[in-house]
C-alpha cells in the first residue's frame, strides 16, 4: 500500500468531518485545500467558485498561496486553464505550463508554478467552481492523483454550491462583502453574545472621501473595480471573526466582536492605512491615492442596534469635519 493509499481514508474522514461542521466557509474550504497538497505532494491548491452572473471565477480559499495572492486570483470563464475546466466541464492535467497554451502567467504572481491539475466542481450537474493544484517542479502529477482531486471534488460539491448560494444571498456581488440584510440578522446576535459573555463590542463606519470624483472623472465601470479593490484590503485589515458589510455606495461598516474602543480604533487605524499605502489603478497607467475616515461607537449596556449605527455615523462624519483621512471615536 502506498503512503498515498494510507493517508486517504483519514484525509476523507477528516473532509467529512469539516463539511458537517459550522466553520466559516472560507476557513473550510482552506483546510481542504490544506489536505489536498498533503495527499498529492502539492505545493498550493485553491478552491474556485462562479460568482452570481456564472461569468467569472473567484478564489474563495487556498493553501500555499499568500494571502492577498488569493484574494486578487480570478479568471473568466474560458480563461485560463481554470476558466478552460469551468467552461467544458472536463479535468486538465499539466505536466510542463511552459508547453500548455491555456495556462496564463499573471502578474506578480508569487508562487511559481511548472506542472498542475485541475478539476470541476460539479453539483446537480451544473458547474460552480474549480479545484487546482500546482507544484513548482514538472511532471509531480499522474492520472491517480487527479482521479482523487476529482472524487474529492464529487464529494465536497454540493455542500460547496450550498455555500455558495448562501453567501450570494447574504453578500454584495461587487464587493464580496456582507450586505445590509445580513447585518439586520447578525448584528443583534452579535450584541446578544456580547451581553451573554460580557464581551465588549464595536463597530466602524467606513467612507470613500471623496470617491463621487473617480465616477465622475473616471466612469462607474473604474469605479467598481476600484470600489472592489477597497473592500479587499478592508478584509485584510480586519481581524478574523470581524465582518465587513457594505452599507450603502462607498460606506462599508466593521462589526467587531470582542473589541472595546481602544482596540477598534487600532483596527481601524490598520484600514486606513492600508486602504492608502498602495495606488489604485485606474487604466492607461494612471493611479490613484484613495483616503478613507472612519467613525467607530463601541456597543453600550442596553443600547439598540440603530442608535448604535447613529453613533458610529456622527462619529464619521466628525472624522470628515476634521479633515478627513482619520478616524474617529464616538464618545
Amino acid at each position: 500500500m502506498t503512503d498515498r493509499q494510507q493517508k486517504l481514508p483519514a484525509a476523507l474522514f477528516e473532509i467529512g468531518k469539516l463539511i458537517g461542521s459550522d466553520l466559516d466557509p472560507g476557513i473550510l474550504l482552506s483546510r481542504i485545500a490544506e489536505l489536498i497538497c498533503q495527499l498529492i505532494d502539492a505545493k498550493a491548491c485553491s478552491v474556485m467558485l462562479l460568482d452570481a452572473d456564472r461569468k467569472r471565477l473567484l478564489a474563495k480559499a487556498a493553501y500555499g498561496l499568500r494571502t492577498e495572492r488569493m484574494h486578487s486570483l480570478s479568471f473568466r470563464v474560458g480563461e485560463g486553464v481554470a476558466g478552460w475546466v469551468v467552461e467544458k466541464g472536463e479535468p486538465a492535467l499539466i505536466n510542463d505550463v511552459t508547453q500548455d497554451p491555456r495556462f496564463l502567467i499573471l502578474p506578480e504572481n508569487q508562487t511559481p508554478v511548472a506542472s498542475m491539475l485541475c478539476v470541476p466542481l460539479l453539483a446537480r450537474g451544473e458547474r460552480v467552481g474549480v479545484v487546482t493544484a500546482t507544484s513548482d517542479r514538472p511532471n509531480t502529477f499522474d492520472t491517480s492523483q487527479l482521479d482523487l482531486v476529482r472524487f474529492i471534488a464529487t464529494t465536497i460539491a454540493l455542500d460547496v454550491e450550498n455555500v455558495r448560494l448562501h453567501r450570494v444571498a447574504v453578500t454584495d456581488p461587487l464587493t464580496g462583502a456582507y450586505n445590509r440584510e445580513f447585518l439586520l440578522a447578525r448584528l443583534p446576535q452579535e450584541i446578544e453574545a456580547a451581553v451573554d459573555r460580557n464581551h465588549p463590542l464595536s463597530v466602524a463606519m467606513v467612507d470613500v472621501d471623496h470617491f463621487k470624483a473617480v465616477n465622475d472623472q473616471y466612469g462607474h465601470g473604474i469605479g467598481d473595480l476600484v470600489l472592489a479593490e477597497v473592500a479587499r484590503r478592508l478584509r485584510g485589515a480586519i481581524r478574523a471573526g470581524d465582518i465587513l458589510v457594505r452599507y450603502g455606495g462607498e460606506e462599508f461598516l466593521a462589526v467587531l466582536p470582542k473589541a472595546d474602543a481602544g482596540r477598534a480604533w487600532e483596527v481601524g487605524e490598520r484600514m486606513r492605512q492600508r486602504v492608502c499605502e498602495r495606488s489604485f489603478s485606474v487604466g492607461d497607467g494612471l493611479a490613484l491615492i484613495l483616503r478613507i475616515s472612519i467613525g467607530i461607537a463601541q456597543w453600550r449596556s442596553g443600547e439598540n442596534m440603530p442608535h448604535l449605527i447613529e453613533r458610529a455615523d456622527v462619529a464619521l462624519y466628525g472624522a470628515k469635519d476634521r479633515g478627513r483621512n482619520r478616524v474617529e471615536v464616538a464618545p
